[in-house]
């Protein structure tokens, strides 16, 4: 069994498995489900929806004061906060009830605890950094006087890595000064260019996020300052157009390329329906 955390939604982290509480190997928790529906020798309507999932809980006083209070305040704010194995797989969750059977009078109590899963799926992040002037061949060519346009070799170019065995959201963090910025990330025949028309100032950040609910884009500037710049992301004819700024990534090994003129971020998200037992 992992180690269990519920993070509340202001990030208060309550240990499930340390001094004070433990919850064992659950096993419910640790299942996974597809909604579907039958027909004739076929299913359709396959997806992974929300669920609930119960869990045999033994906690002292302490413990059991501190999850309820940021379980109820995520639970009636309506906004849900995140259960994680072993610090790597999440999942945003409630825990909607606890169902006490037993008190051993000053020490604790033995519940079940119910929890509201809410992706349908585990998630882990990995990040992969790219940074401003990786060109790949140095042969930026430099001349005595400016023109209306630069001279320069064939730009950066890296890979990423995606695991698993279907597409991975993805978020995108620019880092400025950069105008206008483009990633192209390709594999196979199929290429994607991820861009958004928005300048981006030194000590500021563009995120590009397309694994937020909604997605969204924002401009954060050096002291926190948060603009929304969702229209300016450059969308094409939608996911598969390969101008897509919310694009997952496919599976397997892809080539990034860009102008070498800023750094970035790509963080992708590897999903399972249950977190892997290995």
């Amino acid at each position: 069994m992992h180690r269990l955390t519920y993070t509340s939604s202001t990030g208060r982290v309550v240990e499930l498995d340390a001094a004070g509480a433990y919850v064992g190997t659950a096993p419910k928790l640790r299942s996974r489900e597809w909604s579907y529906e039958l027909s004739w020798r076929s299913a359709y309507g396959v997806s992974r929806d929300a669920r609930e999932a119960t869990v045999d809980a033994y906690l002292s006083p302490e413990a059991a004061d501190a999850l309820r209070e940021q379980a109820d305040r995520d639970m009636a704010g309506s906004s849900p906060g995140r259960l994680t194995f072993d610090g790597e797989w999440y999942q945003r969750a409630y825990l909607a009830k606890s169902d006490v059977s037993e008190v051993y009078g000053r020490r604790g109590i033995k519940t079940e605890l119910t929890f509201l899963l809410l992706d349908g799926a585990w998630r882990r992040e990995v990040t992969t950094g790219f940074y401003a002037n990786e060109v790949s061949d140095g042969s930026a060519l430099d001349y005595p006087h400016d023109f209306d346009y630069d001279y320069g070799g064939s730009g950066a170019n890296r890979t990423i890595t995606v695991g698993g065995l279907v597409p991975a959201d993805c978020r995108l963090t620019i880092y400025g000064p950069v105008a206008n910025p483009r990633v192209t990330v390709a594999q196979g025949e199929f290429s994607n260019t991820y861009s958004a028309k928005v300048a981006v100032p030194g000590g500021s950040r563009l995120v590009i996020d397309g694994s937020s609910y909604p997605k969204g884009i924002q401009l954060i500037g050096t002291y926190g300052e948060v603009e929304d710049r969702f229209a300016d992301g450059v969308r094409g004819e939608g996911a598969g157009s390969g101008s897509y700024c919310f694009e997952p990534l496919r599976p397997g090994t892809s080539t990034v390329s860009w102008d070498g003129s800023f750094g970035f971020d790509i963080t992708h998200y590897q999903e399972e329906g249950e977190p892997p037992w290995s």
